[in-house]
């Protein structure tokens, strides 16, 4: 297994190293052929203000990528960020962490202050990098938004998403990611979601529970957004297999400073 000194993170304008992006999808997330970011869209995705980053080892290997698009909204230009995949025998060694990095720095130099992306709110580890190691906000939670998908990740639920506001200049977000987790604050001022730890296994053993869970979650968030009200911060309790979302008002925060 590739340990973690030993790749580089670097923008991928190789067609070689854009073609291995396209088979990391299939190894990741088992996608068929139609819910895959084809080759001609990371070629052209480099070429028209987005990104391409890749964590890519000494033998030109491609370990693990992201994607950006370029977009304008209020006047503003802004980067989504579509789609993160590390090889799976590459997981878990900060590989995505140091994408996400890249990502920033090379947005800042082009003065571009917000990358936006979606994630399942039901998976605790990309909620934890997202909320905890990023330092990112969520206040928009998107329905069934790209369709029932053909990862086998995904057990056929619809991909319900929640919008990750990476505001790249905040002080959220210069506390945390040149230190250690900053520690999850009590939450008797804060509102507290519950999820469990184990929803994959769920998803295959009990999807009834699963969906029922999904569905909870999403009125219960989507109305607290109403509310005006946003995530802030996410933590894990292995000792009663749950993990928790803790979401403040908008009229006593401002994450975005």
């Amino acid at each position: 297994m590739p340990k973690s000194s030993s790749y580089r993170v670097v923008f991928l304008q190789d067609i070689d190293q854009l073609r291995q992006c396209v088979e990391i999808q299939r190894r990741a997330w088992g996608f068929a052929d139609a819910d895959i970011v084809p080759l001609r869209s990371l070629v052209v995705c480099a070429k028209i203000g987005g990104q391409v980053f890749g964590a890519v080892d000494s033998s030109g290997q491609v370990l693990g990528f992201l994607n950006a698009f370029p977009g304008y909204r209020d006047g503003q230009v802004y980067l989504h960020s579509n789609m993160m995949g590390v090889l799976p025998e590459c997981q878990n060694q900060g590989i995505g962490r140091q994408l996400k990095l890249a990502q920033r720095e090379e947005a800042l130099s082009r003065g571009i202050n917000l990358v936006e992306w979606t994630f399942d709110p039901l998976e605790i580890r990309n909620a934890r990098i997202n909320l905890e190691l990023l330092g990112a906000v969520c206040r928009k939670y998107l329905v069934n938004v790209y369709g029932v998908s053909t990862s086998h990740l995904h057990g056929g639920m619809p991909t319900d998403r929640l919008i990750a506001e990476w505001h790249l200049n905040s002080a959220r977000v210069k506390s945390r990611i040149g230190s250690p987790p900053v520690p999850v604050p009590s939450s008797e001022n804060l509102i507290s979601l519950e999820v469990p730890l184990n929803i994959q296994e769920l998803k295959s053993a009990q999807p009834e529970a699963a969906a029922k869970i999904q569905l909870g979650l999403r009125e219960r968030m989507m109305d607290l957004f109403e509310r005006n009200f946003f995530i802030s911060r996410f933590a894990i309790d292995t000792a009663s297999q749950k993990a928790t979302y803790l979401l403040e008002s908008l009229e006593q925060t401002n994450p975005f400073l």
